[in-house]
């Protein structure tokens, strides 16, 4: 019995042993769980701290690279906007323009410099010759006259005016035909000629019947009283002598020349004192101008050549230049009147052309 008694008090003491060790063995594990779940917090803290650390450092590091820039572009840039900002708020003084800088300036020639060619048309152009006349006034018929009307006409049609010829009119009907043309439409022209060939005498200019004052050519057409051609070029083309004398030039060399020559009568004017008006007269005031009785007058036969083959590249004063120099040097006078032999002429031009004119194709 005590036998039993020992040998379950033994049983009962090998299982509290092993209970306590297994309690143990719990212990132990779970304080090793409870390590593992201690230090898993601890590194997930640390984690989380190193993480917002980074976090912070990145902010700084785009503040650092948006307010103060590290490339030299960048920096290039926020400086030029700067320097544009700086100059807006920078008062500008105007610049000084000395009197000689200015006249410079106006002087030098420029792509405005010529007259638009924008109408829709070139003009009229009005040719006036007068070949024959009444008895009455004592003049000779102008020979050779009629060669120098089909030139005109010619040549100024080819430079696409509107040509009207009127021949042998008397004065009244001369004046009235300018009166008229005055009226007229001028709007979307380029510009206005006018060609008048004829005898002369002092101051005046003949039509088939009487003498009228040179001046009444072109005073219908001046700015006042012609409004459509206010500042466009105002063209008039005028044979006729101015004066009795006889040029005898500087003897270059002897030009002979065939036909015989004969002269207009002296014709003298005031100019006008307008702009855009261009007269070319055939001489200076105070002599002849000489018209060969085949050939036609010296300076509309030259004018017409000059025209035709100058017009496309030259300007209208340019081409009067050469017109001048040919009639001064290759042309003089071949008479049997030892008087009216060889002698010379040159032409006379007024202008108060305010731009080149150039005959710019339509």
């Amino acid at each position: 019995m005590a036998d039993q008694i020992k040998a379950v008090w033994d049983k009962a003491e090998k299982e509290n042993e092993i209970s306590e060790k297994d309690q143990d063995q719990d212990e132990v594990e779970g304080t090793q769980n409870n390590e593992v779940k201690e230090k898993k917090t601890t590194d997930h803290s640390e984690e989380m701290k190193e993480k917002g650390e980074d976090e912070q450092d990145a902010r700084k590091f785009t503040e650092i690279f948006h307010h103060h820039p590290s490339s030299p572009h960048q920096e290039g840039g926020r400086h030029k906007e700067h320097t544009e900002i700086a100059k807006q708020r920078e008062v500008k003084l105007p610049e000084y323009e000395t009197d000689e800088e200015k006249l410079i300036r106006l002087v030098r020639f420029g792509s405005t410099d010529v007259y638009p060619s924008s109408g829709r048309r070139r003009g009229l152009c009005l040719i006036f010759e007068n070949d024959m006349f009444h008895t009455d006034l004592g003049l000779s018929r102008r020979k050779g006259s009629e060669v120098d009307k089909a030139l005109m006409v010619d040549v100024f049609t080819k430079l696409q005016f509107e040509v009207r010829v009127l021949v042998n009119l008397t004065t009244r009907d001369i004046l009235n035909t300018l009166e008229r043309a005055r009226f007229e439409d001028h709007s979307h022209a380029d510009m206005f000629a006018v060609v008048i060939m004829s005898h002369g005498n002092e101051g005046v200019l003949y039509g088939y019947d009487r003498p009228y004052a040179v001046h009444k050519i072109w005073e219908p057409f001046t700015a006042n009283e012609c409004e459509d051609l206010a500042g466009k070029p105002k063209l008039f083309f005028i044979q006729a002598c101015q004066g009795s004398q006889l040029d005898p030039g500087v003897e270059v060399q002897v030009k002979n020349k065939t036909g015989r020559t004969e002269t207009d009568g002296f014709a003298s004017y005031r100019t006008p004192l307008h702009a855009d008006f261009l007269i070319a007269h055939s001489t200076v005031a105070g002599f002849y101008s000489w018209r060969n009785t085949v050939q036609g007058s010296w300076f509309i036969q030259v004018l017409g050549a000059a025209l035709l083959v100058n017009s496309k590249e030259h300007d209208l004063l340019t081409i009067l230049t050469k017109v001048a120099r040919v009639i001064a040097r290759e042309y003089e006078s071949n008479s049997s009147n030892k008087e009216y032999n060889q002698r010379k002429q040159i032409p006379f031009i007024y202008s108060t052309l305010t731009n080149k004119l150039k005959f710019e194709p339509k």
